[in-house]
């Protein structure tokens, strides 16, 4: 009992990942700015939409020309992965997503806006899938799961940094020009400067040197490769395993997260009030994340990825029959904790039971499955809202993540690395 209790006790923050390389620290740098524009674009560009005048049924279509470009951007980046490295797919990706990013704030016709999403779209798949490749590229393999966590949660507390600019910018303009609440001038206002502050992720991306010159140091080189490369009847299946687990938490995640804002807003909550909702939830992601790697190696990392994506399963279980305010923000808290703390160990995962060759396939054709899955889902979501409400969305989470879930563990539980840590540190 004591030995658990100081296991425990031992914060994240005390895994030294002091042997990272310099590459990692100014990447973590950029992993605190990349996200804030995504979480303010993920916070306010409905409610701007709304704000423009459509509604639900166009906000459904617009998620999905968004998320079916990323899916579509997805399928090829396994290639440039492996051409060029994670850092310049993560620099010049982020480049064109602020570019990009900018005439989306500028849009308002239905055709503009479809266009100018579809764009961002395309380069918001650099934001995520080369995150993962470049840890294992540069993190050391006995702190992967570590500089994994800290750097997902960073992007979380990123994430939290654009919902506060997301839901007070608005009430300042308000407030600073004498404007009804709310505003298409506000809205806009916000998603500029939360471009503005995520430029300034691509300073330490270009001060990298090993990087930079694309000789990258494969870690996986000096680690043991988990599965026989020539055993291609398991690497398949592992590989199968990761693409159809994403497309099934796709499917329930779209269903809900592109109309959760409007959710909230027809609640009751004023903007500011979900601003402070999305920056407590990334934030407690942010925090909840670190503790991933340590509760992974208590029990393992499929069942510790079982657990933790089967605790926002009940709420949103409840929120089919009886939708409140607090039951609502309550789900979301907890969603937002279960993927942070899933996801760095979902993709360690990948890096242990994969070989080098198949893993920037596996990182690229996952995402691509999931944003297909996410488009469709938010499609058909945008127009069962309008006709049904929103229960039926909340019951499609309720069975697809739980479908995720058992499929997922089903299908690794053969392979070792998935049952113990291999990494103790």
């Amino acid at each position: 009992m004591r030995r658990i209790r100081k296991s425990m006790n031992e914060t994240p923050a005390k895994e030294s990942v002091s042997s990272a390389s310099r590459e990692i620290y100014l990447f973590f740098l950029y992993t605190l700015f990349s996200n804030i524009s995504l979480g303010a674009f993920s916070l306010l560009y409905n409610l701007y939409l709304t704000q423009l005048g459509y509604q639900e049924d166009w906000i459904g279509i617009v998620n999905a020309v968004s998320t079916g470009s990323l899916a579509l951007s997805a399928l090829g980046l396994g290639r440039l992965l492996q051409r060029y490295g994670s850092w310049w797919c993560l620099t010049y990706g982020t480049a064109l997503y602020l570019l990009t990013s900018l005439a989306v704030a500028f849009a308002e016709s239905p055709a503009t806006v479809l266009a100018t999403v579809m764009l961002q779209g395309l380069a918001t798949t650099f934001l995520f899938v080369p995150l993962m490749p470049f840890v294992i590229a540069y993190a050391p393999p006995r702190r992967r799961d570590t500089v994994a966590a800290i750097a997902l949660s960073l992007t979380s507390v990123s994430a939290t940094i654009g919902s506060f600019v997301g839901g007070w910018i608005p009430y300042l303009v308000h407030r600073l020009f004498g404007l009804a609440s709310p505003s298409t001038l506000a809205y806009r206002s916000a998603l500029l400067a939360s471009i503005v502050l995520c430029a300034l992720s691509l300073p330490p991306m270009f001060a990298m040197r090993e990087a930079k010159t694309h000789q990258q140091r494969t870690a996986t080189q000096r680690d043991t490769q988990r599965v026989d490369p020539n055993d291609l009847r398991r690497i398949r299946k592992y590989l199968m395993a990761f693409v159809l687990a994403g497309a099934l938490l796709s499917l329930g995640n779209g269903a809900v997260l592109p109309f959760f804002n409007v959710f909230l807003a027809n609640l009751g909550l004023p903007t500011r009030v979900i601003g402070l909702v999305y920056a407590g939830a990334s934030l407690l992601g942010a925090f909840c994340g670190l503790w991933g790697p340590a509760v992974a190696r208590r029990i393992g990392p499929l069942r510790a990825v079982t657990i933790i994506r089967l605790a926002p399963i009940p709420l949103f279980a409840l929120l089919v029959l009886w939708q409140t305010s607090s039951l609502a923000v309550l789900a979301f808290l907890v969603r937002s904790i279960s993927i942070s703390m899933a996801w760095p160990l979902d993709s360690t995962l990948i890096a242990e039971l994969l070989p080098d060759t198949q893993r920037g396939h596996a990182f690229g054709f996952r995402s691509a499955a999931w944003n297909v899955g996410f488009a469709c889902a938010s499609l058909l979501a945008g127009y069962t809202i309008v006709e049904y409400g929103y229960g039926p969305v909340f019951a499609s989470y309720v069975l697809f993540c739980t479908l995720a879930v058992i499929y997922t563990a089903s299908a690794l539980s053969d392979h070792p690395a998935a049952q113990h840590a291999t990494h103790q540190g």
